[in-house]
C-alpha cells in the first residue's frame, strides 16, 4: 500500500444564490512565536488613481408588504433574468438580491463587487432599487464597486432587497470575461456581495498586473440561461450540471459553491465522464477533440487522489475548458486552460497539459472547499495547488517525480518570498516563481521536517476544519503547530518576510 492511500485511511439567465446560515468568518490571531526546522536542499504592484464617484440612478417599486424582516434562516438571495444575445454579445440582465446581515454588528454600508465594470464600457447599471418597505439607500461607484448606504442602518438579522438592471458588453480579447471569434468566455460576470471578515470587515482589493483579486463566499445558484434569438449551433458549458433544457433555455442547480461561470461557442466537442465521485465536461475546439477522453479521464484521476488525500468534496462536477486565453484559470466547478496546452500535448504525462489539469483540479479543493484572500495571500492556494501535482505524480508516475521538479521547479531558478501580494509584481514570471515554485519548495521543507504522516494530517485538516471555509497564515502556521511540536522557525525565516 502506497503512501498516500495508507495516510487517506488516518486522515434572459436566473440566478438565485443562498448564502449559508448566519456567521462570519473569522481571522485567526497570528502566532507570537513560531515554531522552527532545517532547510531543503535545492540546485541552483500599483494602483490607479480612483475615478470621481460615479452616482447611481435609483427607482421605488410599488410598495408591496414582505412581512418581518428579521431573518431566521441568514439566507442570502440574488435572483437574476438575462438574456443573452450571442451575435452581439451582449447580455441584459435583472438582479434581485435579497441579503441578511450575518455580521453580528450593524451595518451602515453594504458592497457589492462588480467584477465587470473593470473593462471600459462592459457593465451599463441602468438603475438600482431599494424595497419601500425597507426605507432609502443613497450609493455610489467607485472602482468597480458599488456603495450602499441604508437608511436607517441594517440591523444584526435584519434583511435587505435590492434590484438591479444593468447590461454586460464583454470585451472582445483574450480574457475570462470576453469573447474571441471562437467562444465567449462568461466569468465574474454579475455583481455580488463580497465576504465579511470578523475583525477586518469586507473582503475587497483591486485588481492587480498578475494574479487574481476576488474573494468570494459560498453561495448556492439557480440558474437559467435563454439565449436570444435561438441558436442551436450553440454548445453551453457551465459550471454546473444542466438540470433541464428547454429549446434555447438552459437550467442549472448548484449549492455552496464560489461562483457561477459559463463558456459557449458554437464550435466546441463535448465529452463527458463520471466516477463515483464526481463527473466531468471536457469541452474541446474540434482540432482537439481527441484529447477530450483523456482530459477527463485524467479529471477524474486527479478527483479520486486528491479525495483520498484531502477529504470529500462536496461539488462532484467540474467543467474543463479549452479557452482562447494564454493560461489556465480556475473557478469553482469550471477551469479554462489555453488552447496551447492542448496543441503541445503528447502522449507522455510529461506536459503542462498533464501537470495544469490536474493543478485546476487541486483547486476544487484550495479555491473551492477552503478560500483566502487571493490578493494579499495567493500562495494559499497556488502553493497548495501546485504541490498536488507533486502528490499525484508520486502517486501515478513515481519514476517522473525528479523530472517534475527539474521540469516544473528548478528549471525556472525560483526566489522571492513565498507570501507576497499580487501588488508586489508587475510581471507574471517572477510572480510564478515566488508564488507557485517557492512555496512548493517551502511545502517539501515542511514535509522533510515533519514527516509524511503529519504532513498529509496538517493537509487533511486544513481543507476539512468545519469551524469556518476562510484561510489565512495565521490559521495555516496555528493548525501547524497543533500537527508538529518541530522547530520550524529557519524555515519560516527563509520563505517568508
Amino acid at each position: 500500500m502506497n503512501l498516500f492511500r495508507r495516510l487517506s485511511k488516518v486522515c434572459l439567465i436566473t440566478i438565485l444564490v443562498i448564502a449559508p446560515a448566519c456567521s462570519v468568518n473569522k481571522v485567526a490571531h497570528t502566532p507570537t512565536e513560531t515554531d522552527a526546522g532545517s532547510l531543503p536542499t535545492s540546485p541552483s504592484a500599483v494602483q490607479s488613481t480612483p475615478p470621481d464617484p460615479t452616482s447611481i440612478p435609483t427607482q421605488t417599486p410599488p410598495a408591496t408588504p414582505t412581512g418581518d424582516l428579521t431573518s431566521q434562516t441568514g439566507t442570502t438571495n440574488y435572483q437574476l433574468n438575462v438574456s443573452l444575445n450571442f451575435d452581439e454579445r451582449s447580455l441584459s440582465v435583472y438582479q434581485t438580491i435579497d441579503y441578511t446581515n450575518c455580521t453580528g454588528g450593524p451595518l451602515d454600508e453594504l458592497l457589492l463587487i462588480v467584477p465587470p465594470a473593470q473593462s471600459e464600457d462592459a457593465f451599463s447599471l441602468i438603475s438600482l432599487q431599494v424595497d419601500p418597505t425597507y426605507g432609502s439607500i443613497n450609493t455610489r461607484m467607485e472602482n468597480g464597486v458599488i456603495y450602499v448606504q441604508p437608511d436607517p442602518t441594517l440591523e444584526p438579522g435584519q434583511q435587505f432587497k435590492l434590484t438591479l438592471l444593468f447590461q454586460l458588453h464583454p470585451q472582445e480579447g483574450e480574457g475570462a470575461f470576453g469573447y474571441t471569434d471562437r467562444q465567449l468566455l462568461l466569468a465574474d460576470w454579475y455583481p455580488f456581495i463580497p465576504p465579511f471578515l470578523e475583525g477586518r470587515g469586507w473582503l475587497i482589493n483591486p485588481p492587480g498586473d498578475v494574479g487574481e483579486y476576488l474573494s468570494y463566499p459560498l453561495s448556492t445558484f439557480t440558474v437559467t440561461l435563454q439565449i436570444s434569438p435561438p441558436d442551436d449551433s450553440l454548445v453551453v458549458g457551465a459550471s454546473s450540471p444542466l438540470v433541464e433544457k428547454d429549446g434555447n433555455t438552459y437550467h442549472y442547480q448548484a449549492e455552496d459553491v464560489r461562483n457561477f461561470s459559463f463558456a459557449i461557442s458554437p464550435e466546441y466537442t463535448v465529452i463527458t465522464k463520471s466516477s463515483n465521485l464526481a463527473t466531468v465536461n471536457v469541452f474541446l475546439f474540434p482540432e482537439h477533440a481527441d484529447l477530450g477522453e483523456r482530459a477527463a479521464d485524467l479529471a477524474l484521476q486527479a478527483w479520486a487522489t486528491f479525495s483520498d488525500l484531502y477529504g470529500t468534496n462536496p461539488r462532484q462536477f467540474m467543467s474543463l475548458v479549452e479557452a482562447d486565453i494564454t493560461d489556465g484559470l480556475e473557478f469553482d466547478g469550471m477551469f479554462y486552460l489555453s488552447d496551447w496546452y492542448f496543441e503541445t500535448a503528447d502522449d507522455s504525462p510529461e506536459s503542462y497539459f498533464e501537470l495544469l489539469t490536474v493543478h485546476e483540479t487541486a483547486h476544487q479543493w484550495f479555491y473551492g472547499l477552503v478560500h483566502n484572500d487571493q490578493a494579499n495571500e495567493p500562495w494559499l492556494d497556488e502553493a497548495f495547488a501546485t504541490y498536488s501535482e507533486l502528490l499525484f505524480y508520486e502517486e501515478h508516475h513515481p519514476k517522473l517525480v525528479q523530472w517534475w521538479w527539474n521540469f516544473r521547479v528548478w528549471n525556472y531558478s525560483p526566489t522571492g518570498v513565498v507570501n507576497g501580494s499580487i501588488y508586489d509584481y508587475s510581471e507574471s514570471r517572477p510572480y510564478i516563481n515566488a508564488t507557485y515554485l517557492q512555496g512548493v519548495i517551502f511545502m517539501q521543507a515542511l514535509r522533510d521536517r515533519i514527516g509524511d504522516q503529519a504532513f498529509m494530517t496538517f493537509i487533511f485538516r486544513y481543507t476539512q476544519a468545519e469551524e469556518n471555509d476562510f484561510r489565512d497564515s495565521a490559521y495555516f502556521f496555528n493548525l501547524l503547530g497543533q500537527v508538529s511540536e518541530d522547530d520550524l522557525s529557519q524555515i519560516i525565516g527563509v520563505y517568508f518576510r
